[in-house]
């Protein structure tokens, strides 16, 4: 999960939902993101992140080692489904 502090290392101001949606969209090989949103608002925003400039391989990297050093986090702002 993403909480609040990793999004920020993500790119900062988005949100954990956006930043997901953002990390997913930017891998190598990814064409399509299929996103899920309980209101249109939520849906707007992702697609939103979707959007924005692809982060680099080296922002990508650092995100996964990141990740893979933190315990999960339980974020009720990343109830967002991201299909790969």
């Amino acid at each position: 999960m993403v909480d609040q502090e990793l999004a920020d290392l993500i790119r900062p101001g988005l949100t954990p939902a956006q930043a997901c949606v953002l990390a997913v969209a930017s891998c190598p090989g990814v064409r399509d993101v299929l996103i899920g949103a309980s209101s249109t608002p939520h849906w707007r925003e992702e697609a939103d992140a979707a959007a924005q400039p692809s982060l680099t391989a080296t922002k990508l990297r650092e995100r996964n080692q990141i990740s893979a050093l933190t315990s999960p986090v339980t974020s009720p702002s990343c109830s967002s489904t991201v299909v790969v």
